[in-house]
């Protein structure tokens, strides 16, 4: 058996008229899951073979199937063009929306901030309680420390990986005040920033690219870990 693939394909029968309705007799006509036969199954031991090699690539390169988000998107379009190569291509294409997704979240995000910001006593932290996600549903509003799950759930909701959003505590450097933001680690040296109040940015910038700002304390529901400077670093980050 073999697949045929052509190039274009056109149905002339116009007279087929609309597809059935979810209700209608044909549309029940097939389980889509119904259990694989093994000893009739002329395709099984294909789509095991493939399934196997899948899975070994996986567990290998734990990453995208594009290599690291940032491949292709760093090259200049011209550059990923020319060169011919589809793996730049579609690492690109997709680094790019993903972008733009991003910051519409960020965008949505702001402006729904303003409307349930709550003002908390976050200049003691004893006092200044984190709440979860739903906590954050059931009160309908919060600081940044609250709101900056609109931006990280929404991040996580649509498909970012997980390794690669965190929430951050992040420290002014002129009055020492402490704020929460997201971090999307497209880049693992020099992430994108998206603030839910806008207290540190506006708009989604790197955060090699804003000022007076030091990044304290990187975190998600299983994993924590502290900020450290590298050895080329100007920022002291203080303890």
């Amino acid at each position: 058996m073999r697949f045929v693939c052509t190039g274009l394909v056109c149905i002339a029968t116009l007279s087929l008229g609309c597809a059935q309705t979810a209700g209608s007799p044909s549309a029940s006509r097939f389980d889509f899951f119904a259990k694989a036969q093994p000893e009739t199954d002329t395709w099984f031991p294909k789509v095991a073979e493939w399934q196997k090699r899948a899975n070994r690539q996986e567990a290998e390169e734990s990453q995208s199937v594009l290599g690291s988000d940032s491949e292709g998107a760093t090259l200049p379009p011209e550059q990923v063009k020319n060169s011919g190569l589809l793996r730049l291509k579609m690492g690109s294409f997709a680094a790019l929306e993903k972008r733009d997704l991003a910051k519409k979240i960020n965008r949505w995000t702001q402006r729904e901030a303003r409307r349930h910001y709550r003002i908390e006593n976050d200049r003691d932290p004893s006092q200044d309680h984190w709440p979860t996600f739903q906590e954050l549903m059931e009160t309908n509003g919060d600081d940044c420390d609250g709101l900056d799950l609109i931006t990280y759930g929404l991040l996580t909701e649509f498909g970012f990986p997980r390794d690669r959003v965190y929430r951050a505590i992040v420290r002014r450097q002129r009055d020492r005040g402490n704020h929460m933001v997201t971090l999307w680690f497209e880049d693992p040296h020099d992430p994108w920033v998206l603030d839910a109040t806008g207290a540190m940015t506006f708009q989604m910038r790197r955060f090699s690219e804003i000022e007076g700002w030091t990044p304290r304390k990187v975190f998600n529901e299983s994993e924590q870990y502290q900020v450290a400077p590298t050895e080329d670093s100007l920022v002291l980050i203080e303890n």
